[in-house]
């Protein structure tokens, strides 16, 4: 029953695919839900057994492009354990910085870590955030989520000085969205922000432990 199921989940997919090719990629859209696996529950599973190579590897990238010796307030959205956000505030002590994600398993880790950092609850497709921000951080979330430029048209409203992104890197792409990928739903490139007020800060060599390149962009408010 199970490989039943299986074939049928991929020649659905393989249909999505081509539909959505003929229609303008308007008819994906069912399909990208059906095997979105980037729940809740998935996460609070995953966060039972992250480690700190998700601090070092994206984190010390971003902060390159943070300002020396100046306040600014940041909130790292989709901060997972707290690492990126102890990290970062180490690195700037004269920031305020906060982390948000939308796991309960993460959130009450990370609020373990320290009690100089405010974290919180927030679901990036449902929440807004309780105020606006110098810096928002979003460091290998956008590629989990199915619509990201919605996510950026919201979250511009909510941030002064600039959104920091960082994502996995693909030279080429025929379609940044995928369908049968597991948590990974858009692809990146130079070109992926082309129409805000952005530009890429950084494309990075190959991670070994992560088996991909990075990116990070900055769009600012227009």
């Amino acid at each position: 029953m199970k490989i039943l199921l299986r074939g049928f989940y991929r020649v659905f997919v393989s249909f999505a695919k081509r539909l959505d090719r003929l229609t303008g990629y308007k008819a994906g859209d069912l399909a990208r839900r059906f095997t979105n696996i980037n729940t809740q529950r998935y996460w609070n599973k995953r966060f039972t057994n992250m480690d700190e190579f998700f601090r070092d590897f994206p984190y010390k990238n971003i902060a390159d492009f943070l300002p020396k010796n100046e306040d600014f307030s940041l909130l790292d959205i989709g901060c997972a354990l707290g690492d990126g956000c102890e990290l970062l505030q180490k690195m700037f002590p004269r920031a305020h910085v906060e982390g948000a994600d939308f796991s309960p398993v993460s959130i009450e880790k990370a609020r373990k870590k320290s009690g100089e950092i405010n974290y919180f609850l927030l679901d990036i497709l449902k929440d807004a955030p309780p105020r606006s921000y110098d810096y928002i951080v979003l460091s290998h979330i956008l590629e989990h989520v199915n619509d990201p430029l919605a996510i950026i048209d919201k979250y511009l409203r909510f941030v002064k000085k600039a959104i920091l992104i960082s994502t996995p890197y693909t030279p080429d792409i025929e379609n940044a969205r995928l369908y049968f990928s597991g948590e990974h739903r858009y692809l990146f490139n130079e070109h992926s922000f082309d129409g805000y007020n952005s530009r890429v800060l950084r494309i990075t060599s190959e991670v070994q432990a992560a088996g991909y390149r990075n990116i990070i962009f900055e769009v600012k408010p227009a």
